[in-house]
């Protein structure tokens, strides 16, 4: 490892060269005490639902130095996945390509063009992504969904870390919170998702938009995208689709910066005109060829072709 200190301002702007909307760098320490608390709250609370992987390396999550030994520098890159166009029945981030293939590759790319030393995660390691995101002044953390907003770009956005053992020449901040007022304003008149239900609300109050939501945080056993995507075997009683059956964007509509949302640049962000052009007919008929055809390389694989069609079913019940 060379001796030199890591030029901040090079990896940015190789970073926006190779696509990223924003990079943003911070020193590899363990999680601010308020985070690691909140998070250890959350997990006590069952909110992880069956995401078991969540209750491992808690240690590891919390400090990054244990996930990676000889780790200095925390890198934070997110690139802006809007489409200019989709399909209304699939969540905004699934649309093109899988965001862990795109991203990897690209982080791969940074660190050999800049001769780095480390290790590049995209939503595969126990690591806080929108904490460092925050940490590290790529965005703020903002909306009820808790989603971190870019500015300028909103909070449509993938994150990647890069874990490097060089040490930089200077390190970002976080940035100013939005007020907390913004979120409850967007809920009310950003979010127009009355079509949509989940299951009963409990507890979270009259008028409020999402029952997955509480004071603790989102519960995902209540969570649309949870239950579309992550969960096997029958839907729970009671559950009802409306709009979206892979995923659900009520909370990321919500965020305050959504309207600062613009489409990507990134093709392999954009659907096919193949996906654009399904309709509830064909989604019924969908055979395991076409599901194959349609969400080659996609995150939408992760639901598994029985776990799409159930999702169909309910969804097709209204």
């Amino acid at each position: 490892m060379s001796s030199a200190l890591l030029n901040s301002n090079a990896v940015k702007a190789q970073a926006k060269r190779l696509g990223f909307v924003a990079c943003g760098l911070a020193p590899a320490e363990p999680v601010a005490e308020p985070f690691a608390a909140h998070l250890r709250r959350w997990l006590s609370l069952g909110y992880c639902a069956d995401m078991d992987y969540m209750r491992r390396n808690v240690d590891k999550r919390l400090d990054p130095r244990l996930l990676m030994p000889g780790v200095r520098t925390i890198v934070s890159l997110a690139m802006n996945f809007m489409p200019a166009r989709f399909q209304p029945a699939i969540s905004l981030y699934a649309q093109g390509k899988d965001y862990h293939d795109v991203l990897r590759e690209r982080m791969f790319r940074l660190m050999a063009d800049m001769g780095l030393e480390g290790r590049a995660f995209v939503d595969t390691a126990p690591v806080l992504e929108r904490y460092w995101a925050w940490r590290s002044g790529v965005g703020v953390i903002a909306g009820p969904g808790g989603f971190i907003s870019v500015p300028n770009c909103g909070p449509t956005v993938f994150l990647g870390e890069l874990f490097l053992t060089e040490e930089a020449d200077k390190y970002d901040s976080p940035l100013p919170a939005p007020p907390l007022g913004e979120c409850l304003i967007a809920a009310k008149n950003t979010c127009q998702f009355n079509e949509i239900e989940a299951l009963p609300q409990r507890g979270s109050g009259e008028g409020a938009f999402c029952p997955a939501l509480t004071p603790e945080g989102l519960d995902a056993r209540r969570c649309i995208s949870y239950q579309t995507i992550e969960h096997r075997g029958p839907l729970p009683d009671g559950f009802r689709l409306h709009q979206t059956f892979y995923g659900c964007d009520r909370c990321l509509r919500a965020t305050p910066g959504f309207a600062e949302a613009k489409p990507t640049e990134e093709p392999d962000f954009q659907p096919t005109d193949a996906l654009l052009e399904m309709t509830p007919d064909d989604w019924f008929s969908l055979t395991v060829e076409q599901y194959r055809s349609l969400f080659k390389g996609s995150a939408v694989k992760r639901a598994k072709y029985e776990g799409l069609m159930r999702n169909i079913a309910c969804w097709l019940r209204k």
